[in-house]
């Protein structure tokens, strides 16, 4: 099978999560719209999820029949599991919610649900899409640390490998994904990878850029909480913020997100930076920068935090590895860079950019928003 031509007729679908649904980050704002996406295309659609007592998940199409599977195990057990190899929770659920109706299609959002559940969803006769965030073997190494790292490592280049070699349909976010996953595990191309990208979870009335402040007002936002924004940020500043301070003079830097670490906030305090501990409305924040930056030069995948900077209708300023995905920006309102000498001119380029505000929502909302994100996936689906 070379070509994805194999998704005609009625859908019945059981989409199988890895990430939690009843909070913010952009695991999770991905996945909605995946959920969502699905749910406006198939006949039928079961969600099984992870959850946390009794928080549910949001903003999921009511269409949706929801399977809630909670992990009660300790962290010495779950430990364990990882371990061994055990990377979620579906070992009964999944099979208990197979045998229950005839499905056609399963829906693996990431590859971690697949591990080893590919082949029964096989032999009940489905066929199957694996949706990859990014090059979670990239993601990996970035993000772990200590002993846990290595074992990470090798689970998920086993799971990943099997996602892609055997799933009927693999579907990335980025174009780098699609490359990196061939080069790692299918230089043959025995595997189906298709670029679907990410965009919105729901409809929403046309945006509106809100009227930006003509002072140099730098916004920096994300997940403060996590490794790969900390040492990020951490370098950008040593290395790159002083080149904007001599050529901007009077520049603020505001930095928003949720969960900062102690080395961010002790940063900020040492250099002035505006922090804004988990804004309860990041809108309100966005409102008050003429820029944006996005420092993250580690991880892998589409870095939804660049979505935030062009909604609100600011030119982007971003470290290359988070320009993945955005290739229709660049040049446009988007400016990447990589080193000293790219990143000055990359400033440079975004202070003198003259595009309208309003012009970059309308191409922000023709790559991110839902109804063009449904009809990317049902084209992939029925090509």
């Amino acid at each position: 099978q070379t070509r994805c031509d194999c998704f005609g007729g009625a859908m019945k679908v059981l989409f199988v999560t890895h990430h939690y649904l009843d909070g913010f980050g952009g695991g999770t704002f991905a996945s909605r719209g995946y959920i969502n996406a699905f749910a406006r295309i198939a006949d039928e659609i079961t969600l099984l999820c992870p959850v946390r007592g009794d928080r549910m998940p949001e903003s999921i199409d009511p269409s949706v029949r929801i399977v809630p599977v909670e992990d009660r195990r300790g962290r010495l057990a779950k430990l364990a599991r990882i371990i061994a190899g055990r990377l979620h929770r579906y070992d009964d659920a999944f099979p208990g919610e197979l045998g229950k109706c005839s499905y056609d299609h399963v829906v693996f959002d990431t590859c971690y649900p697949s591990f080893r559940m590919i082949a029964p969803a096989h032999d009940a006769g489905c066929k199957v899409v694996t949706i990859h965030h990014n090059f979670q073997l990239d993601f990996v190494r970035d993000n772990t640390v200590g002993p846990l790292r290595a074992v990470m490592s090798y689970w998920t280049r086993r799971c990943e490998r099997e996602a892609v070699l055997k799933s009927d349909l693999n579907l990335v976010l980025t174009n780098t994904d699609r490359e990196l996953l061939r080069k790692h595990y299918d230089p043959g191309r025995r595997g189906v990878i298709r670029v679907l990208g990410v965009f919105e979870y729901s409809q929403r009335p046309a945006l509106v850029p809100p009227p930006h402040p003509a002072e140099p007002v730098f916004v920096i936002t994300g997940d403060l909480g996590i490794r790969q924004t900390e040492v990020s940020l951490l370098d950008w500043t040593k290395r790159f913020y002083p080149i904007l301070a001599g050529l901007v003079p009077g520049a603020r830097i505001i930095v928003a997100g949720k969960n900062p670490a102690k080395r961010i906030r002790d940063l900020c305090r040492d250099y002035g930076f505006e922090l804004i501990p988990s804004p309860p409305d990041m809108s309100v924040v966005l409102s008050r920068g003429r820029y944006y930056i996005c420092p993250t030069a580690l991880g892998g995948g589409l870095k939804l935090r660049i979505m935030d900077g062009l909604k609100a209708g600011m030119p982007v300023l971003t470290h290359a590895v988070s320009a993945r995905g955005y290739e229709g920006f660049e040049g446009f309102c988007l400016f990447a860079y990589d080193d000293v000498p790219s990143f000055r001119k990359g400033l440079e380029d975004l202070l003198c950019a003259e595009v309208h505000p309003a012009d970059i929502v309308s191409r922000y909302d023709s790559v991110f928003s839902f109804g063009s994100g449904v009809e990317r996936l049902r084209n992939l689906l029925f090509e």
